[in-house]
């Protein structure tokens, strides 16, 4: 089974860097982005990543 690496950078606009270190492939993702789909060739998977900050989450009442 394939490992990935998910990456949040620390600066104040976070771009996120997702890996596959089994095959050598990465791809940083520009800041702003916070839904990003990352493709490995070799392994054949594409990974979807979502990016969310605490302050983001809402009870579910909230939502109607």
């Amino acid at each position: 089974m394939t490992t990935y690496e998910v990456e949040r950078r620390d600066e104040k606009e976070r771009g996120i860097r997702v890996a596959c270190p089994e095959h050598g492939h990465e791809e940083e993702f520009p800041p702003g982005r916070r839904r990003v789909a990352f493709y490995c060739p070799d392994c054949g998977f594409e990974l979807e990543v979502s990016l969310h900050d605490d302050l983001d989450w809402r009870p579910w009442g909230e939502l109607c």
